[in-house]
Formats: structure tokens, sequence, C-alpha cells
């Protein structure tokens, strides 16, 4: 039985090793939006609502860590969908 091995050198990983490159070096970016914008909600609920005056510190670590961990699976999720292009389909004895 032969196994049929990966294509290493062709245009889709270059473009999947590109697409990562990209994505953390626009990943700072995408953290500081977030959490500015997730502050911004969080202050304007507390202002609106009846809760105490002062933030709850473990609220935005979990706000923080919650935004860090869905931009991490979201770049899985892609490597993963790019990826299986790049495995050859299995194809039925004859």
């Amino acid at each position: 039985m032969t196994r049929r091995s990966v294509r290493e050198h062709t245009g889709l990983s270059m473009g999947i090793a590109a697409s990562v490159v990209a994505f953390f070096v626009i990943m700072p970016a995408l953290i500081a939006v977030a959490v500015y914008t997730f502050l911004t909600v969080y202050a304007i609920v507390k202002a609106v609502g009846s809760a105490p005056k002062q933030a709850s510190p473990l609220t935005v670590l979990v706000g923080v860590a919650i935004i860090v961990a869905t931009f991490a699976t979201l770049l899985s999720g892609a490597i993963a969908l790019l990826g299986r292009a790049m495995n050859p389909r299995k194809r039925a004895r004859r």
C-alpha cells in the first residue's frame, strides 16, 4: 500500500503560510479594537444599569480571554479549511 504524499511546494501552501503571517500581523490591531469595543459596551451597560459603580476585574479578564480565544479559534478553523485542499482525496480501490 503506497501513501500519496502531501503537495507541499504548491501555491496553496504558500497561500496558507501568507494568510497565517498576515493574520499574526493584523491580530494585535484586531485584539486592541475588540477589547476597546468590549470595554466601551461594558461601560455603557454599567452606566445605564443599576450595577455597582466599579468595573469587575474578573469580567474584563474573561472578556479579553474570550476575545483572544475567538481569534485563535478562527485562525485554526481557517487553516483547517484551507489545509483540507492540500491532502488528496482517497479513491476507492478497483
